[in-house]
């Protein structure tokens, strides 16, 4: 039996391309790590990947080995003997750090923090204001005798509005000299209470710092000797990784679908275009046959037995395979285009039939499919 008609490719079965897709994928990775499995050789030593025996999922597993020469195993084991030691020490001294932090932090005993001292205040004014009296009363009393014997010689006396206006007149000169001495004696008082506070504060900050510092000395201890000393082990130059792109086997079977599709597309439109020929074909073949000496053929069969054909020329093939020839039957008329039954039999023996002369006639919408 012929294939009757273009049947729609099947579609991907999704869990299979996903399973597909995860083992390539699987093995890109495995031959990725294998590129950048590089085996190290130096002047310090070699760096090798071998294989551990385990697998697993199916994949053998690697482990790195390195060694180095003899000179560099002794640099790295005196640098572990020297950092063993440099713990051992370290752990020593943790005794010494947890009394340190047992003790209640505080600031207990160190000098007082600062306050304003109002008394210390009035004392530095009452000192420096004494200090200008100092000078000022014996200055004045100068001046005073000198302006009583100079208004006496001129013959101004005592209670007289010249010596009254003139002894006013000291006062006020003497009256703005001590407001004066007042003012700067105030404003040196400010400035040695300043002095004072800052003296306090200073005082204060450097108790807290030796307190910090005393506090925080064995745990400083015990770090620097835990940091000392650090093993230094040969660096091996990586090598450039290598980097393997997955095949993107789901597009491809998506892409193979579409391509298939679109081929089933294609064989559609043109089997449904040739039918259409076709039957119209055999509809201008079955009327040219009424005439003929073999009459017309039953149903939708067409007499196409090669027999009686003549002029016979072939002009195409149909999708499925079939050839269209150009001919003319031999009882005459026009020129005519079909197909030959012992053709059609090859590929849809189920569209050919024979009359009761034995004339093979063909049905054409079978013959197309």
């Amino acid at each position: 039996m012929g294939k009757r008609a273009p049947s729609a490719p099947a579609a991907p079965d999704p869990a299979a391309t996903a399973a597909a897709q995860g083992q390539m994928n699987k093995e890109t990775a495995i031959a990725q790590t294998r590129l950048n499995q590089v085996d190290e050789y130096t002047p310090y030593g070699d760096s090798l990947f071998t294989p551990t025996g385990e697998e697993v999922d199916g994949i053998q597993r690697f482990r790195r080995d390195t060694t180095l020469n003899p000179e560099q195993q002794a640099i790295v084991d005196q640098q572990t003997a020297v950092s063993g030691s440099l713990n051992t020490l370290a752990g020593d001294q943790l005794g010494r750090v947890s009394e340190s932090l047992s003790d209640p932090y505080g600031y207990q005993g160190l000098p007082a923090a600062p306050e304003a001292d109002a008394a210390a205040r009035q004392q530095a004014i009452d000192a420096m204001y004494g200090q200008y009296q100092s000078r000022l009363d014996p200055q004045f009393q100068q001046q005073q005798t000198a302006l009583e014997t100079r208004l006496a010689n001129q013959g101004i006396g005592v209670g007289s509005d010249a010596y009254n206006q003139a002894m006013e007149s000291f006062g006020r000169t003497r009256n703005d000299a001590y407001q004066s001495a007042q003012n700067q004696a105030i404003g040196a008082g400010g400035a040695e209470q300043t002095r004072l506070f800052g003296l306090q504060g200073n005082a204060r900050e450097r108790g807290i710092q030796e307190y910090e510092r005393q506090r925080n000395a064995p745990l400083n201890e015990v770090s620097a000797l835990m940091s000392g000393t650090q093993i230094q082990n040969p660096t091996f130059s990586p090598t450039p990784p290598a980097s393997i792109a997955p095949t993107d086997y789901t597009g491809l079977v998506n892409n193979q679908y579409l391509g298939q599709m679109n081929a089933y597309n294609q064989r559609v439109g043109s089997n449904n275009a040739a039918m259409g020929g076709l039957f119209g074909l055999a509809g201008s073949i079955g009327g040219g046959l009424a005439g003929g000496p073999f009459g017309a053929a039953a149903g939708k069969a067409i007499f196409s037995d090669i027999r009686v054909k003549q002029n016979i020329s072939k002009v195409g093939t149909l999708d499925n395979g079939l050839p269209v020839y150009s001919f003319q039957y031999k009882w005459g008329g026009p020129q005519q285009i079909g197909l030959m039954a012992q053709d059609v039999e090859h590929v849809h023996p189920e569209a050919v039939s024979e009359d009761a002369r034995g004339i093979k006639m063909v049905d054409y919408s079978e013959a197309v499919l």
